[in-house]
């Protein structure tokens, strides 16, 4: 979940890039998103991170994205998919949770590739309270 702020401006991106280009391939070293390049894939920052993950603030967002444009990763070829799951374990290790989304979901923004890591901390939250049409959602 994103802060009202952050999921307007989102919006506003998401309509105005809708066919022009993919912000993702524009993304490489020296960019400030940019986190760390591999060989196949890189992580970049997410420039609408989420401020809420599984009851806790959201320390860090970062996306693990292929350097070569592609909507799914069954088109990856095997050092590809190896370099992914190893991305993948590293990440896990150091406590971030890891999301995405099938290249079918109508949820899914870009249709590049790309992979959540998700740092959550502090406190858990026993209530919280979001509305958002066409969802209401209560935690406790």
């Amino acid at each position: 979940m994103r802060s009202s702020k952050l999921e307007k401006l989102y919006r506003k991106h998401q309509k105005k890039n809708l066919v022009v280009s993919c912000s993702f391939c524009e993304i490489d070293e020296g960019h400030e998103q940019f986190v760390e390049g591999l060989r196949f894939f890189k992580i970049i920052k997410n420039r609408y991170p989420y401020t809420f993950w599984d009851g806790q603030d959201v320390i860090e967002h970062l996306m693990l994205v292929p350097r070569k444009h592609a909507d799914q990763l069954a088109f990856a070829s095997d050092e590809e998919k190896l370099e992914y799951v190893d991305t993948l374990s590293r990440y896990e290790k150091n406590g971030y949770n890891i999301y995405a989304r099938a290249p079918q979901s109508i949820m899914k923004s870009i249709t590049h590739q790309h992979t959540h890591f998700i740092k959550p901390g502090g406190p858990i939250r026993r209530f919280v309270l979001a509305i958002r049409k066409p969802l209401i959602r209560i935690i406790r």
